[in-house]
């Protein structure tokens, strides 16, 4: 390999660095933008209301079903957006992104539902996306919740609000057990849901007992 690099001119040799060293820093670029561009710029809300219905899920349509989320604690009329908080931050959760476009993650995320369905119980469409959805937060512990909200510095107006975080410190619980109809159009939450797996030797852990029921 050092010999053929040789043969090369000086201009040759310097014209190939170049190149290489050009290469390099365009890679560094775009893995340092993949993610900040992949959250502004390509999960835009109007790119998910492509699929998923604008009256379902945007909060800006007449008569949605849908409820504004404020984005900003200093900004009242601030909006979040779709990403805000159902993509993780992350340049590996940015990947979910492109995959969820491409119906990789709906496809197999069904799947999830067969139990149910071999159980004897149907699951409506709707129902079984929130299911997902809650689940995916509770394993995560709610995580895009937190990019946003810090749960030590929330002071609930409301006694009942008070008592109930402050169990919820004591006992580790995380937000989306509590606040699973926060935005969009209320869905029943499921028999056994925010339960914790069954310890190792059970064939069957507490989550997947309650797929099916709500």
């Amino acid at each position: 390999m050092k010999d053929i690099f040789q043969r090369f001119s000086r201009r040759a040799k310097i014209i190939f660095i170049a190149a290489g060293a050009s290469a390099l820093i365009i890679a560094i670029i775009m893995v340092a933008a993949f993610e900040p561009v992949t959250r502004r710029l390509v999960a835009q809300d109007a790119v998910c209301n492509t699929c998923h219905l604008p009256w379902e899920f945007n909060s800006d349509v007449r008569l949605t079903a849908t409820k504004p989320h404020q984005a900003k604690t200093d900004q009242p009329k601030s909006q979040a957006q779709c990403v805000d908080c159902h993509l993780p931050q992350g340049r590996l959760n940015a990947i979910f992104a492109y995959t969820h476009f491409v119906s990789f993650t709906d496809l197999f995320g069904k799947f999830r539902d067969l139990d149910a369905e071999r159980a004897g119980d149907w699951i409506p469409p709707r129902a079984a996306t929130a299911f997902r959805v809650r689940d995916r937060l509770f394993e995560t512990d709610s995580g895009t919740c937190r990019t946003c909200h810090i749960e030590k510095e929330i002071k609930p107006k409301r006694a009942r609000g008070v008592n109930a975080h402050k169990l919820a410190l004591e006992e580790k619980k995380t937000c989306i057990a509590c606040h699973y109809n926060q935005v969009h159009r209320p869905v029943d939450l499921r028999k056994n849901a925010f339960e914790q797996p069954a310890p190792v030797g059970n064939k069957q852990s507490n989550l997947s007992k309650g797929t099916g029921n709500d």
